[in-house]
């Protein structure tokens, strides 16, 4: 009978067996052990490989951008002169100029004029992102550095006639003391030239004749005489307060104080009251002509008149008046000289005072031109004429771009470099 081994209760052929430390093989349990890491490790290669992909595909090492109109694929960061220098654009230098606006050197300008995304800019390192729509252009001229100084024009002395024909060259009238002027040079740091320029006229000592030199401004001044008036200067107000104008009124110093909360009123709603002396020159001035006056009388026509206007008001007003009938020359000018900043006679006078019917006075209006000083009357006399006219033709000056200023306003321009 063959030889049989005891039974075992394992099979050598199912069996599972493990190692030792002693190197023997002992059997398991019957389930073989699997390892993990295999899988860990395909797990974290994919993730990486996908890490690799989110971040090329955010940051591409190169992209589409369109230059001017045209689309061309460029390197991850390309600024505007990589594109101009690789031929994708070919802007042509603006030139540096001179101060005296000749060319300093040519093609030393602005290199280019681009925008990316509809943002300008002239930086050469500005860097395009991808899709950026990009525009470069042609640079501008720029002007070169310069040093500037400054230095005083002296003024000359005016040797123009005081006499009365003199009076109607122009409607401002000012005695000047004299005033130097102004005038900045500039160096060009390149090209060595320079430019002169006078930022302040002088102003000549002496007698001065002109009508404000307003340039493109369509401003002109409406001057109203002979009040403060009960009725017809509260009235001229509201037109004027109506059609957003500003006017000067030259009052009757003797006249104020009966018709204080009138002239408050004026002041009040921004127009300027000036002077139309004390008592329209009565007495030895007939009513009319501060030349008939003495020195003292004329001094005391004009101080009283101004006095009359600060006292009600509570300031002190500018110093410009009307002489009455416009008689202003001779000696005259040079005695109230120290009193007054101007005397201010008119451009257009519409005879208002005379009552030639409302469309005579609105024809007068409307014929004023920018700069002008046009005469009218608040006082001394039924002004219904005057009121009317106003209304009718102050929206049409309006309409026609004008606007209505002050003569401390008109005086602003200053006076023209060449007077009568």
């Amino acid at each position: 009978m063959p030889h049989m081994e005891p039974a075992s209760p394992y099979s050598r052929q199912d069996a599972h067996y493990y190692s030792s430390s002693n190197g023997r093989r002992h059997p398991s349990d019957g389930r073989r052990r699997k390892s993990g890491r295999p899988v860990v490790i395909t797990l974290v290669v994919l993730l990486a490989l996908a890490g690799v992909g989110v971040w090329v595909w955010l940051n591409p090492p190169f992209y589409n951008v369109t230059i001017n109109g045209a689309t061309e694929t460029v390197d991850a960061g390309t600024t505007i002169q990589a594109v101009i220098d690789k031929g994708y654009a070919s802007p042509k230098a603006g030139n540096l100029m001179a101060v005296d606006g000749s060319v300093a050197t040519q093609g030393g300008g602005q290199p280019f004029v681009a925008t990316v995304d509809g943002t300008e800019t002239s930086d050469p390192a500005t860097k395009l992102a991808k899709d950026a729509d990009v525009k470069i252009a042609d640079g501008g001229d720029v002007t070169e550095n310069y040093t500037e100084t400054t230095q005083a024009v002296p003024h000359a002395t005016s040797d123009a006639s005081m006499d009365a024909s003199s009076y109607y060259n122009g409607s401002i009238h000012l005695y000047s003391d004299g005033e130097d002027g102004e005038e900045t040079v500039r160096t060009g740091e390149v090209s060595g030239k320079t430019v002169t320029t006078v930022t302040k006229q002088p102003i000549a000592a002496g007698y001065h004749t002109y009508t404000a030199n307003v340039g493109n401004d369509k401003v002109i001044a409406l001057t109203f005489d002979d009040g403060p008036w009960p009725t017809s200067t509260s009235e001229i107000l509201q037109i004027l307060q109506d059609n957003g104008a500003k006017a000067t009124f030259f009052e009757i110093g003797n006249q104020i104080s009966n018709n204080a909360d009138v002239v408050k009123a004026l002041s009040a709603a921004g127009m300027q009251v000036g002077s139309h002396t004390w008592d329209h020159a009565s007495g030895s001035g007939q009513g009319v002509n501060l030349t008939y006056m003495t020195a003292d009388e004329q001094v005391t026509e004009v101080t009283k008149g101004f006095d009359a206007i600060d006292s009600t008001l509570g300031t002190k007003v500018s110093r410009v008046f009307r002489a009455p009938g416009g008689n202003y020359y001779g000696s005259l000018i040079s005695t109230i000289h120290p009193y007054v900043t101007a005397e201010v006679g008119w451009d257009i006078d519409t005879k208002d005072w005379s009552r030639p019917g409302v469309s005579a006075i609105v024809t007068a209006l409307e014929s004023v031109k920018p700069g002008q000083i046009v005469l009218m009357h608040d006082g001394g006399g039924d002004r219904s004429q005057s009121v009317e006219a106003l209304k009718e033709a102050l929206p049409v000056l309006k309409s026609q771009g004008y606007s209505f200023i002050t003569i401390d306003d008109l005086l602003k321009y200053g006076v023209p470099s060449t007077t009568k």
